[in-house]
């Protein structure tokens, strides 16, 4: 009788920037997980979202190819996952960093993966602002054009790019295969990215509605995709596992994109008045909101840009909040079809929007509290 192999599946798997939002509930999901060994963290910072005494944690940068080498050799991961990248809502590096990052860190991260005996998966974090912008995102799947690499913001063509490198890498050297998971915009607990801005009307104790209006832009009836960090986790999770056993794959997952949703369109203003919502304890009643026309919005929006453009000759961009970005969200239509990743995955994303943004509101305001 053959030995039985004890040897968990995902041995030992590494996760850049898993001190960040995502991260952190990938890693609770992978401790949790009978199926995954060691668990090396690394990111820029890692004194928050950890889980001391039960994952590693190391402080580095995945630009630093060095640094990157003697880590992957010391840890000698079966799995990466690749999450780190750049806050596109609150930057707080130089404009080059998206691209360092995103590009230069990838492809250094491959390079050195593709030199290891030990890598066999490489699950990479990307986003559905990957996606051409020019062409209505309506039920978009994974065949629809990326971004170009000099057009649009420099989070989504700095996020392109990265997701070709990661797809062509799976063909270049035998037994390292990749697959890209292009994420819907994540909500959920732990998110310092959206919600700080969609709760930037309440007073620190969260007791108190500031006086400001709650401003809606459009009509409110475009739908969008989103996706909660912890279905999102787990569709990380089910992407390794068939990397490193196919056969648990229901065709190729190999070199391959998925889109990654709740799988459940909703309203764009709909998910942000469940933030207001909950934060005030009741529904946000449509008396209380601020419509401004979609027209009037564009007209706006186009000022800002042009005003940008003249004054800094096209060096700056403008903020997040009143870019090309914001305005396609809040106007437009932006689903996409994940059948693919239902089928070939077996994913099945729990369905619970509102009680997640619940959770995660009432955690904010509790650490709002605590500082």
């Amino acid at each position: 009788m053959p030995p039985v192999n004890k040897s968990p599946l995902l041995s030992s798997v590494l996760v850049t920037g898993g001190c960040g939002f995502l991260g952190y509930a990938l890693v609770r999901q992978l401790l949790a997980d009978p199926e995954c060994g060691a668990i090396h963290v690394v990111d820029r910072a890692i004194k928050n979202n950890r889980h001391d005494g039960r994952a590693t944690y190391v402080e580095g940068s995945i630009t630093d190819r060095t640094f990157m080498t003697k880590l992957l050799n010391d840890t000698k991961p079966t799995v990466i996952f690749h999450l780190a990248s750049p806050n596109p809502t609150h930057p707080t590096g130089p404009a080059s960093d998206m691209y360092d990052t995103n590009v230069k860190g990838t492809q250094f991260l491959l390079e050195v993966a593709s030199l290891t005996n030990t890598v066999k998966a490489f699950v990479f974090c990307s986003s559905v602002d990957v996606y051409d912008p020019a062409i209505p995102h309506t039920r978009a799947d994974e065949s629809h054009p990326l971004c170009r690499p000099t057009f649009g913001e420099p989070y989504a063509r700095t996020k392109a790019m990265a997701d070709q490198l990661v797809l062509a890498a799976s063909s270049r050297k035998p037994g390292l295969r990749t697959v890209s998971l292009r994420l819907s915009h994540m909500y959920g607990d732990r998110c310092r990215q959206q919600m700080p801005t969609l709760l930037s009307m309440i007073d620190v104790d969260g007791t108190k509605w500031l006086p400001q209006p709650l401003i809606q832009l459009g009509a409110g009836k475009n739908l969008c995709e989103v996706v909660s960090v912890d279905n999102a986790a787990a569709a990380h999770v089910l992407a390794a596992k068939a990397l490193v056993d196919p056969s648990r794959a229901n065709g190729k997952v190999d070199g391959e994109a998925f889109n990654v949703s709740d799988g459940q369109a909703v309203p764009f203003w709909y998910h942000v008045r469940q933030f207001w919502g909950a934060a005030r304890g009741r529904p946000v009643r449509n008396e209380e909101l601020v419509v401004i026309p979609e027209w009037v919005t564009r007209l706006v929006f186009g000022l800002v840009a042009w005003i940008y453009w003249i004054f800094t000759l096209g060096r700056l961009e403008p903020p997040l909040a009143v870019s090309d970005v914001s305005l396609s969200y809040s106007l437009e239509e932006h689903t996409y079809s994940i059948d693919k990743l239902r089928h070939r995955l077996g994913f099945r994303p729990v369905q619970d929007h509102d009680e997640v943004i619940r959770r995660a509101v009432e955690e904010e305001l509790k650490r709002r509290l605590a500082v």
